[in-house]
């Protein structure tokens, strides 16, 4: 196998993980969507410190056990809690006109 083969071979597993993380990163969303409408139906506000304080936990936990750097887990993290709060709060003001109405 040639140098270029194997670049080629390795970028195209690259591509594949990249694939099945950008995939689940949608479905993680799409989850925060679902969240959200069950908040605005039981009355319970958006952020919730506590749940996100055990997800970073679990991530450094994570970070810790395999041997990755623990900073960029939680920057990641950061990021992806932040976008999921984005769209919780996006979708709870779409539903709050809903929710207004079977009261």
């Amino acid at each position: 196998m040639t140098e270029h083969d194997e670049l080629h071979r390795l970028r195209a597993e690259l591509d594949v993980l990249d694939g099945t993380l950008l995939d689940t990163l949608r479905r993680r969303l799409d989850c925060g969507v679902r969240i959200a409408r069950a908040k605005s139906r039981h009355d319970v506000p958006m952020m919730q410190p506590g749940r996100i304080g055990l997800v970073k936990e679990r991530a450094a936990r994570y970070a810790a056990e395999h041997g990755l750097d623990q900073a960029f887990l939680a920057n990641l993290y950061d990021a992806i809690i932040a976008e999921m709060c984005r769209v919780e709060d996006a979708e709870m003001s779409r539903e709050l006109p809903a929710a207004e109405g079977r009261r």
